[in-house]
């Protein structure tokens, strides 16, 4: 196909095409949200270079259109990839995108995808990549009209003490997964909240960490946990009952996402019992080189 690759150098527009195309299904990547504004005021926060390039590629055709786009999230030596976003039905297309930015970034060692599972396409590029398939997650959606707020708190929030503990449990509950225990516990301020929940004893019994947009009016509860010595308990629903409802006191929120392994069925009974409804279903990949 006959296109031009360039840098994306206009954040609106790259926003906006990001925006129209990550609305379909068939065409959805997990990192990159579906608002304009959301995806904008990320680009900005997390793609800019120390010398104010956008780490985004895109294609145009000759009338100046965006056809595709990529851009790496980059974290040291490891990437979460935004795409690839392709409105065309050119494999050939993206992958010209993708080789030049792999090459743009040499010090580049592992990638993370996140593709919808009715994105076909992007699910062929995966295997022609030969990215692994690291498992199925489904995205589901609360509404603060749909939650039954309750009234009394056992967890607490979490104190530098519970650090130690905290690491230990979130390391080995979540292997591999985005945030390891120590980025979580550098992230916390006063919209990434980390409740921990204990016993009599002092304890560690679980955990739950959520991030709040107000700006965005958005939040997501990214990980919550029970610890294997205290699970059949019926801690795990507490705890999530209570992080809900701490999270609907923000004004701005009336509605909540999480991730949850798909294959996970007591985690999925237990999120559905409380007002969650499936939203989507996405494909993790990871690939080294």
């Amino acid at each position: 196909m006959d296109a031009i690759i360039e840098k994306a150098n206009n954040l609106g527009e790259l926003s906006r095409f990001l925006s129209e195309t990550n609305s379909q299904k068939t065409s959805h990547v997990g990192y990159c949200g579906e608002k304009e504004e959301e995806i904008y005021q990320t680009l900005k926060e997390d793609f800019i270079s120390d010398e104010g390039d956008i780490k985004f590629l895109i294609a145009r055709n000759r009338t100046g259109e965006i056809l595709a786009a990529i851009g790496f999230d980059i974290e040291e030596t490891v990437v979460e990839v935004w795409g690839p976003f392709n409105k065309t039905s050119s494999i050939e297309l993206q992958s010209q995108l993708w080789k030049q930015l792999v090459n743009e970034n040499p010090l580049i060692q592992e990638f993370h995808f996140f593709i919808n599972n009715e994105n076909i396409q992007q699910q062929v590029f995966m295997n022609d990549i030969k990215a692994k398939k690291t498992g199925e997650h489904s995205i589901l959606e609360i509404k603060e009209q749909n939650f039954d707020k309750v009234t009394e708190m056992r967890s607490e929030s979490f104190k530098h003490s519970d650090s130690q503990a905290f690491e230990m449990l979130h390391n080995a509950m979540f292997q591999n997964t985005y945030y390891n225990g120590k980025t979580i516990i550098e992230r916390l301020n006063d919209r990434n909240m980390l409740k921990v929940l204990k016993n009599i004893s002092n304890e560690l019994q679980g955990y739950a960490y959520f991030e709040v947009d107000t700006e965005m009016g958005e939040a997501s509860l990214e990980y919550i946990c029970i610890s294997k010595n205290a699970q059949s308990q019926g801690l795990g629903t507490m705890l999530l009952k209570e992080v809900l409802t701490e999270m609907f006191l923000f004004p701005q929120i009336d509605e909540i996402k999480l991730t949850v392994d798909k294959a996970n069925s007591q985690a999925n009974r237990v999120y559905m019992k409380v007002g969650f409804e499936p939203k989507d279903i996405l494909i993790s990949y990871r690939l080294k080189l």
